[in-house]
């Protein structure tokens, strides 16, 4: 679910059954990334799907996993990109509806962050789908924040200012480079909260700002 103007005026009528007017620092945040085979819902497959969780503006790492697909039917030439082989898979894999029924709890009552929502979302929709599994309906997205900011900035945003790496060194954090899913969901919520922070510089801004921040 993306933030509008109904959403804004249900807020202030008091009507927030998902807290958006409640300090952003209030929720709790799960941080994902996938490992794909590609990059089409229709004709790829999820490969993995990793989470960090953020409570009280903390990374709870003992709360994070990386969960592999064991039913995968074509890795191709993904292995290139997170590293994941058919063996690894037949050994550490577990069913999709086994992970999508873990993963919802790991989500129950949590926003869930991304960088770069539209791909992941678009596999965990179809997924999901398939399964018969809720998540969420709040989204936050790192890249659509920087996005943003740089535009608010007037800056001309190049091909590559977007990139996790790109919008992590703007914020002076260390480089990062992607191993996998965990690493990389890792690496975003690291981005997410000097985002966060950089918004409400200290004070407790509403959840619906964060959203709608840049």
């Amino acid at each position: 679910m993306t933030y509008s103007w109904w959403q804004q005026l249900i807020a202030k009528l008091g009507f927030d059954a998902h807290g958006l007017s409640k300090p952003w620092y209030e929720h709790r945040f799960v941080v994902v990334d996938l490992e794909l085979t590609g990059l089409n819902p229709k004709e790829h497959e999820v490969v993995s799907l990793a989470w960090v969780v953020i409570e009280q503006q903390s990374i709870k790492l003992h709360q994070s996993g990386h969960l592999l697909h064991e039913g995968v039917l074509e890795l191709a030439q993904s292995p290139i990109y997170h590293g994941i082989t058919a063996q690894r898979l037949a050994k550490e894999g577990l069913p999709m509806e086994e992970i999508l029924e873990h993963f919802a709890r790991i989500c129950d009552d949590s926003i869930l962050v991304f960088h770069n929502s539209l791909l992941d979302t678009r596999f965990l929709n179809v997924v999901c789908k398939e399964h018969h599994i809720e998540l969420p309906r709040i989204v936050l997205d790192t890249l659509k924040i920087e996005q943003r900011r740089l535009a608010r900035q007037g800056n001309d945003i190049a091909f590559d200012a977007l990139s996790l790496e790109a919008c992590r060194q703007r914020y002076g954090l260390m480089a990062h480079t992607s191993h996998d899913a965990l690493s990389d969901a890792l690496a975003t919520a690291e981005l997410f909260l000097a985002q966060a922070n950089h918004v409400s510089k200290q004070e407790p801004v509403a959840l619906s700002e964060l959203i709608t921040a840049g």
